[in-house]
């Protein structure tokens, strides 16, 4: 009887102390939120940033977590493995984050489901698609066989922001609600399909394309070399899997083009730099002739300017009528003063001669 009292007061008091530790989730606090666009027909990427997470590393056991809640797939009736109440919900902030110091930023994206959306990619054995949902790049569902197969019913949308005890995800709290509105979208005919690359590894692995020409229409559509890599795996054009000795982990045609137009860009650098050079040539050339050319002009009409003012001199003095009195007048005077210097010297000599 005794032993039954003592296990029903412990029974009693386990609940006691859970509710007495358990998370205040409503004390947590709530980030920033932003969502880009807010509206917009099937198809569209959203972008949602969250910023400025609280730091809940000190909170006590339970311990909570930060979620979002989607509910695009909702009328399609679609269930996954964190259905929450008929949305999507994925868990972007944990405990566990924030133990780590991990309060970065959280940037989610996805597109919403239209039948003009491009096909899913198989890559590492899942198919790919532009309606998964990332969180910094990390993806946290995919979408592959909705995406492109339906489009997102018109109206507003409401996405949650909130925290989850992750003990009992019953237990949550809601800090933040962004609307967003679908509008309606365009039939299949009335906008092309988006080629992802899809078609691009067909036509390669048909034979229809080169692998050139493979190679540039994968890089035109962002794909890294890991990824070109992992889709000729997927359609056997590996090395080994065509019987070509080599690593498989590299792409050596590929790389040889790249050689071969790094070359050959620098060969037309190098073509571009040497016209550069003669029409540099040319033209201190032309400058050289045409400082030539307005140095003898300079210097003929320099010689033109002296014969100028020295023909403009002796006319001066030929044509003034004063310069000529005077000129006649110190004529006549020396002309008598040597008259003067004859007579005197012959009266002197008579003299002379007398004596």
């Amino acid at each position: 009887m005794k032993s039954t009292v003592l296990l029903l007061i412990g029974l009693g008091i386990i609940p006691l102390c859970n509710a007495v530790w358990a998370t205040d989730l409503g004390t947590l606090g709530s980030p920033y939120v932003t969502i880009y666009p807010h509206s917009g027909p099937p198809g569209t990427k959203i972008t949602i940033t969250v910023s400025h997470i609280p730091d809940i590393s000190k909170t006590s056991y339970p311990y909570p977590d930060l979620y979002i809640y989607l509910p695009f797939s909702q009328p399609f009736g679609t269930t996954l493995t964190s259905h929450c109440g008929g949305q999507d919900c994925f868990p972007i902030y944990t405990y566990d984050d924030a133990a780590n110091h991990d309060s970065a930023d959280r940037i989610i994206t996805f597109s919403l489901p239209s039948t003009n959306n491009s096909k899913p990619i198989f890559l590492n054995g899942f198919e790919n698609s532009v309606c998964d949902v990332t969180s910094n790049g990390k993806i946290l569902e995919r979408f592959s066989t909705l995406c492109n197969t339906k489009d997102e019913p018109s109206g507003i949308y409401q996405i949650n922001l909130g925290w989850v005890l992750e003990s009992d995800s019953g237990q949550n709290y809601t800090t933040d609600t962004i609307p967003f509105l679908v509008t309606p979208g365009t039939s299949p005919s009335g906008a092309p399909v988006a080629d992802n690359g899809d078609t691009i590894l067909k036509e390669y692995q048909n034979g229809t394309i080169s692998q050139t020409q493979f190679y540039t229409e994968l890089k035109a559509r962002s794909w890294t070399d890991e990824q070109i890599r992992q889709a000729l795996a997927v359609i056997g054009k590996l090395p080994h899997q065509m019987g070509i000795s080599g690593p498989d982990y590299k792409l050596p045609i590929y790389q040889n083009s790249t050689i071969n137009s790094t070359n050959t860009v620098q060969k037309n650098t190098a073509n571009e730099n040497i016209a550069h050079l003669e029409t540099q040539l040319n033209a201190n050339t032309h400058v050289i002739r045409t400082q030539d050319i307005i140095s003898l002009q300079i210097q003929q009409n320099s010689s033109a300017i002296n014969h100028a003012q020295n023909n403009s001199t002796t006319q001066l003095v030929q044509n003034n009528p004063m310069w000529n009195n005077i000129i006649l007048v110190l004529s006549i005077i020396a002309a008598a003063i040597m008259g003067g210097v004859t007579i005197f010297v012959k009266i002197y000599r008579n003299k002379t001669n007398t004596r």
